[in-house]
């Protein structure tokens, strides 16, 4: 019952349900378009505190929460350091995108006061 309210829910009730999406969503990116995307891109949390990324930059308006660009972020500098030369393990990219979403969530809740209000656990 639990699994079927976390997933008809219209707004995750905790933090951590965001950062779990962020993970998944880094991952996505990088593997589909690549790290430099990634950095180049943005993180919206619109009103309903669903998770976006956003290829550029992103403006707040009346039904965004907040936004973070990805490259103001300071886990970023590790997907900045990865070089193309040799090839990368997924568990270091898994790590370092762990590294990152938590980041995104800390920057989420300093720009946003209604999501920082969230409980960071369910």
């Amino acid at each position: 019952m639990t699994l079927l309210s976390q997933l008809f829910s219209r707004k995750p009730r905790a933090q951590s349900l965001v950062a779990a999406r962020a993970i998944a969503v880094i991952d996505k990116v990088i593997f589909e378009v690549g790290v430099d995307a990634l950095v180049g891109g943005t993180f919206v949390l619109d009103k309903k505190f669903r998770l976006r990324f956003v290829g550029g930059s992103a403006t707040v308006g009346d039904r965004v929460h907040a936004s973070v660009r990805v490259d103001e972020i300071a886990e970023a500098d590790l997907f900045r350091q990865l070089g193309y030369d040799v090839p990368i393990e997924a568990t270091i990219l898994k790590s370092h995108g762990a590294a990152l979403a938590h980041g995104v969530v800390r920057e989420l809740g300093s720009r946003s006061p209604a999501f920082g209000a969230l409980p960071m656990q369910r």
